[in-house]
């Protein structure tokens, strides 16, 4: 196990609304982050673990969305039912969703917020760069 400390934050057109992914560790293809939302007044934190393999698809679809400004992609939690969502659309609107935690726990957050295409680029750099370490 490698103990990172990293924030990858999706850099929104709002202080209303936050969406990151705190680097926790590494063990082997798997990350743990603490993913973080906000949104509408409405929070939560919880772990969020994925494969490298996943951020790396996850980065390719975003990288098509931002340049098509069409379509969705989708990254799920592999220890419960939490996800983020990505929408795009032909204006340049972006609609992040999902849900922060699983739903068997006593709390989890189900959230949806609108921001815009410009976030996209830093957020696949920050992800990419977590992957060359």
């Amino acid at each position: 196990m490698k103990e990172i400390n990293n924030i990858i934050e999706l850099h929104t057109n709002s202080p209303k609304e936050k969406l990151s992914f705190s680097t926790r560790y590494l063990v082997q293809i798997n990350f743990t982050f603490e993913l973080t939302v906000k949104s509408d007044g409405f929070s939560g934190n919880s772990h969020f673990c994925v494969r490298r393999d996943e951020i790396e698809l996850l980065c390719n679809e975003l990288e098509k969305l931002h340049s098509t400004l069409s379509g969705t992609c989708r990254i799920s939690d592999n220890d419960s039912d939490s996800f983020v969502e990505f929408n795009i659309f032909e204006n340049g609107s972006l609609q992040v969703s999902g849900q922060v935690g699983g739903s068997y726990n006593d709390h989890f957050v189900k959230f949806k917020f609108i921001t815009d295409q410009t976030c996209i680029p830093q957020f696949v750099d920050d992800f990419k760069k977590l992957l060359k370490r």
